[in-house]
Parts: structure tokens; sequence; C-alpha cells
């Protein structure tokens, strides 16, 4: 009887009004932050021109086979939190929660991130204001400017997410179109100005035979960090509109990674045929001031700069709205404190999961730079971790669910473990001893540690409750799918 009482209890559901066009513009709006503006000149230093070119293209390959776990399993289990009922499906609660929460840390902390990288970009544009410093946290002076642009940012974006998903989307998509349309306009004037001949040398690694290898491995263990976003347009799935193919969210998912490959590729083609490429790594924001001093085109400048501020506000919003999908999926399937499942009656949003977002993010901005490198570091362990675990539920659901209806279904299943593998080769890289990736011990371990025992806490108070049978449990986190 009490099960069926709690199968009768409604299951609350997220406000369904996304589009194709919304899911592929909140995948390449994530993937492309702001990476491109400040940290090309890293990339063209490791790889050179062409490495790091092949690192890129290499890697977004790579990442499809990853993809394609996801491509198959958001349409076929379109719930919010993604991972969270993957998981559950192929191996039950405890690896659900595991998943759910391992992404959750890795969406949340890119959040705090976005709000300082703002206010350092503001301080950019603005360098009179680079002297009002408030305080400083480790090596990183927080300035006034960019403690006010990042609290203000984040504001917006919690009242943004709040307001519905529909307004989120809408701000994804034209926001991500002006920053794509921006950086075209970059890459154009390049090809037409400038020469092939400033790429030479082709590679960072000098005359050697194995220069070539040397500098495309060099940038290709760093492109899964900046590829990551694709993920998010699972944990979106359950909020896609009544008239979307469902197969269209798989498409989305591999069509944000080869445009983010694309992407990164062209871009770094075109800064490199400016000016000499070693030349360029020594400015400040080589893709913003290369034009400006090869040619003097200030206005390419601010261009790029307003794609740039824009994509960091995608990315901030993709991940801001992955997070509270995550948090939200746990709270509602029973994995975490009920007060984090709850929606809002009017704008059918996971309101008590973004307040939860919105406050660490909030906090983090007060941190300042240096004192977030070492979480965002951690952060991208757990991203790979969820990546690890949708493949790993892609392959079990083949054998435990042949009927699941998948509506996007990978052809050859041999995919399906490359993909596993290469997310399990990102863990070892960031594991073992010795690694270039590796995190340091003992601060990033003890940060990933702190975040696993809160949740696990919260893990235990929800399931001390008893407030929720095994059959309701499944039906709160998988709804019809279970």
């Amino acid at each position: 009887m009490e099960d069926k009482l709690q199968l009768s209890a409604p299951r609350k559901t997220l406000a369904k009004s996304m589009s194709f066009v919304d899911y592929v513009a909140l995948g390449l709006g994530t993937i492309v932050g702001i990476g491109w503006v400040i940290l090309a000149g890293n990339w063209l230093a490791r790889g050179g021109p062409i490495g790091a070119i092949l690192g890129f293209v290499i890697g977004g390959l790579t990442l499809l086979a990853v993809g394609q776990c996801y491509a198959e399993l958001a349409p076929a289990i379109p719930v919010a939190g993604g991972v969270v009922a993957y998981a559950y499906r192929a191996f039950g609660d405890g690896a659900s929660f595991l998943a759910g929460w391992f992404l959750s840390f890795a969406y949340i902390t890119v959040c705090p991130f976005e709000a300082v990288a703002i206010g350092w970009l503001l301080e950019y544009l603005i360098p009179s204001f680079r002297g009002c410093n408030l305080y400083t946290v480790g090596d990183s002076q927080v300035s006034l400017l960019s403690l006010s642009a990042g609290i203000l940012t984040t504001l917006f974006i919690i009242v943004l997410n709040f307001h519905g998903v529909r307004d989120t989307a809408r701000f994804q998509t034209i926001s991500a179109s002006i920053m794509i349309g921006c950086a075209l306009i970059f890459v154009v004037v390049a090809l037409l100005k400038g020469s092939f001949q400033n790429m030479r040398p082709f590679f960072a690694g000098g005359a050697s035979k194995w220069a070539p290898v040397g500098s495309t491995l060099a940038v290709l263990g760093i492109v899964p960090f900046f590829m990551s976003g694709f993920d998010v347009i699972a944990q979106g799935s359950e909020e896609s509109g009544k008239h979307l193919n469902p197969e269209n969210i798989g498409k989305a998912v591999l069509i944000s990674i080869l445009a983010g490959a694309m992407f990164y590729a062209i871009v770094l083609l075109a800064l490199s045929i400016c000016l000499p490429w070693k030349e360029a790594i020594k400015l400040e924001m080589p893709t913003a001031d290369a034009l400006r001093v090869a040619f003097g085109y200030d206005w390419v400048t601010r261009l790029v700069l307003l794609a740039a501020f824009l994509g960091l506000l995608t990315s901030f919003n993709g991940c801001f709205l992955a997070g509270c999908r995550v948090v939200f999926a746990l709270g509602r399937g029973g994995l975490l404190p009920k007060w984090f499942g709850a929606v809002s009656s009017r704008h059918k949003t996971p309101g008590n999961a973004i307040l939860f977002v919105g406050m660490i993010t909030l906090i983090g901005t007060f941190f300042g730079k240096s004192s977030l490198n070492p979480i965002v570091n951690v952060g991208s362990l757990a991203y790979v971790c969820g990546w690890l675990m949708t493949c790993l539920s892609a392959i079990r659901l083949r054998k435990i669910a042949p009927q699941l209806k998948r509506p996007y279904r990978v052809k050859k299943k041999p995919v399906l473990y490359l993909g596993a593998g290469v997310a399990a080769a990102l863990i070892i890289l960031m594991i073992v001893p010795g690694s270039a990736a590796q995190l340091r011990w003992p601060s990033e371990f003890a940060i990933l540690s702190s975040w696993m025992f809160l949740g696990f806490l919260g893990y235990r108070w929800r399931r001390a409750a008893k407030d929720m049978s095994k059959e309701a449990r499944a039906y709160q986190i998988l709804g019809e799918y279970h």
C-alpha cells in the first residue's frame, strides 16, 4: 500500500520549450568560452600553429566517441540530470549518486571561475580600475571592479535561470550567435590581410623529426577541458519542446562537438597568419591584439573582446543550467535532501537548486582567480568521471535493457567501448603520479574529498528519512522511462 501511495505522488517536472537550435547553442556556447581569446597564445607555444590545430581536430574527433554515448542516452532517457538517470538505470542508487554529485562539482565550480573571469576581462578593457584593489587572496588581487562585475553577472544568471528555461535558452542562442558572428569577422579579416608565411615554423618542437608528434600531443592533453560542455545538453533534455524529434537531441550533442573543434581550429589558423606566431604569443591577449598590432585594426580588437565577453556569459549560463539540473535530479530522486528537488510553481524551474548553485557562485567570486584554479583542476577530473559513467551506462544498458527505445542508436557498439576507453585514459592521466596533468597533493585531493563528504552526508540524511520506496525512487528519477 505504501508503494502505491509513493508511486501516486506527483512527479515534479520542468517546463518543456527547448528547440533543436537551443540545444546546439547550449552545447556550443558552453564549449566556446574565453579560452580562445586569453589562452590561444599558450596553445601556440605548446604546439605551434599546425600542432595546435591538429591537437584540437584530433581531440574533437576522439571525443566524438564519448559524445556518441551521450547521443544515444540523452534522447532515450530524456530527464533532468542526465547521468543521474543513466547510472541509476544501469547500476543503481550508489552509482547514480556518485556520478551526479561528481558532475555537479564540475559544473558548479566553473560558475565562480566564469564570474571572476568576467571581472578580469573588464579590468583589461578599463585599465584605470586595476589599481582599485580591495584585498589579496594568495597571489591574486581582488579589485572593486572585478568583484562588482562578478556579483552582478551572477545575480543576472540567477534571475535569468529562475525566470524560465525559455528565456534562458533564448539568451543562450542569441548570445552564442553574436559571439560566433564576431569571431567569423575576425577570421575573415585575418585571412584577407594575413600571410601563411607567419605560420612558420609549423610546430613548436624545433627541427626534430619527432616535433610534429610531440607538439600535437602537448595540445591534445588539454583539449578535453576546453571541449567540455557538450554534455550539458543531456542535463537539460527533460525540457525539450513537445514538437522536437528526440533523435535531434543526440544529433545536437555531436554537432556541438564538431562545431567546437572546428571553431578552435579556424581561430588558431587565423591568429597564426596575422603576424609571426612567435611574436603573437608574447601579447597579453593574442587573439584580440594580433590584428591591432599587425595592421592597426583597433575595431577588430573590440569585436573580439565583445565575443569573449559573450563567450563567458554563454559558458557561465550553460554550466549554471546544467549544475542546477543535476542537483535538482538528485533531490527529486531521493538521493539528496528533498529541498533540492523543489520546482517553482510559476516558472517550472528548479528554484531551490538555482539558489544553491547561485549561492556557491556568489561566495566563489570573493576568492579571486588564484584560489579558484585548484578547484577548476579538480572540476576537470569530475567532468571526465561523468563522461566515463555515461559511457559505462550506455554499454550496460545495451545488455540489460535491449528493449529501451533509442531514437538515436550508435550503429557500431565498439564505439561505446572506445568512449569509455577515452574517458578512462583521461582519468588515469589526472591521477597517476608523475603525469603532467596529475592533481596536486594534498590540496586538490582534499577539495574533492571535502565535496564528496558533504554529498555523502546529504545522501545519508535523505536515505535515513525513509520517505521514498525503491519503486517510487525509480519513478522520480526516470519518470515514464522507469
